[in-house]
Order: structure tokens, then C-alpha cells, then sequence
């Protein structure tokens, strides 16, 4: 009788705890990605495996840049992508030339979801202009 009444209580225990996550369950809100500052629209009910800019770009850029180079991650800034490419100080050249050999191909997948990347060279600790490549 013993067992049967702390099997019962196991019951009522484990019932009350059930009911008490499914409560808070239907507090929680759903979160949308939708207001994030800084990305563009995303609709996963449209595309089930959707693109990330962000990550095609560093993708391409890690593939692309000359040892010793490293790019910061993307951002998203009136319409445009931008990405800050460091350049080591042993290396001698125009850095805003050499942004415009870094451009995606004409015929490059990343150009299909991005119109616009703006590559901006940091060389010998400042800023130099900005290559802006379009599709």
C-alpha cells in the first residue's frame, strides 16, 4: 500500500511539473529576427536554408586574402555591405587598388543576394579610400 501511494504521489509530482513547464511555454513570446538593427530581411518561411550575406562574405574573403591579411566581419550600412580589410605593413602597393582585385567576379554566387560591397583598406594604422564593387 506504501508503494502505491508513493507512486501516486511520483505521479502528481511529475503531472504538476509538466503543467508547470507547458504554463511557462505559452508565456515565453516569440522572438522575430525581423527588428535587428544593421541586417537586411530574412524570410525563412520562403526559403527554408536562407543566405547569409554575412557569412558568404567572410567566406570569400578568408579564401581570397593574401597571407598575413585579415578582414574584420561585415556590416550592414545603407544598403551596402562594408568590410574593413587590415593590410600588414610589410606590404608595399596602392591598398585601394588592391581592394578592387578582391571584388567578387561578375559571374560570383555572392552577387545573386548582394548588390553592393564596399572594401575599405586599413594600412600603416589609418584608413585609405574605400573600392565599392557592384554587381
Amino acid at each position: 500500500a506504501l508503494r502505491r501511494v508513493a507512486g501516486l504521489a511520483l505521479v502528481a509530482l511529475v503531472g504538476a511539473a509538466l503543467s508547470g513547464a507547458a504554463a511557462v511555454a505559452q508565456q515565453a513570446p516569440m522572438q522575430s529576427l525581423e527588428g535587428l538593427p544593421g541586417r537586411p530581411p530574412v524570410h525563412p518561411d520562403v526559403d527554408p536554408y536562407p543566405f547569409d550575406p554575412f557569412l558568404s562574405l567572410r567566406s570569400y574573403l578568408r579564401q581570397r586574402l593574401p597571407a598575413g591579411w585579415w578582414a574584420r566581419d561585415p556590416s550592414y550600412e545603407a544598403g551596402a555591405f562594408s568590410v574593413v580589410v587590415h593590410i600588414p605593413e610589410s606590404w608595399r602597393g596602392n591598398p585601394t587598388s588592391a581592394m578592387l582585385r578582391l571584388c567578387p567576379e561578375p559571374s560570383s554566387t555572392l552577387w545573386t543576394r548582394i548588390t553592393v560591397v564596399e572594401l575599405r583598406p586599413f594600412y600603416r594604422q589609418s584608413p585609405w579610400p574605400a573600392a565599392t564593387c557592384r554587381r
